[in-house]
């Protein structure tokens, strides 16, 4: 059973981001584009899974933490570290 770190409505508002990011990166020409790879590689599946192990991690790196307007700044800061943003 899938297990939320900071309960399903925080992944939910995460997850949505970063499929934001990814839905952003497909329109990019780029050969460094790690999503495109992923998608001619694995088709669907593979950013299926890689939206899940995204925003898992920023869950869990963000375990118990109160957000106070920063989120949306911590997000971009995560994703653009992981060349999505």
């Amino acid at each position: 059973m899938k297990r939320f770190a900071n309960g399903f409505t925080s992944w939910q508002e995460t997850h949505y981001e970063v499929v934001q990011a990814i839905t952003k990166e497909l329109t990019k020409v780029d050969t460094e584009n790690i999503v495109l790879q992923i998608y001619d590689e694995q088709g669907h599946g593979g950013l299926y899974e890689l939206a899940e192990e995204l925003t898992d991690e920023f869950e869990e790196t963000n375990i118990g933490r109160q957000w106070s307007g920063d989120f949306f700044d911590e997000i971009d800061s995560f994703l653009n570290n992981k060349k999505l943003s």
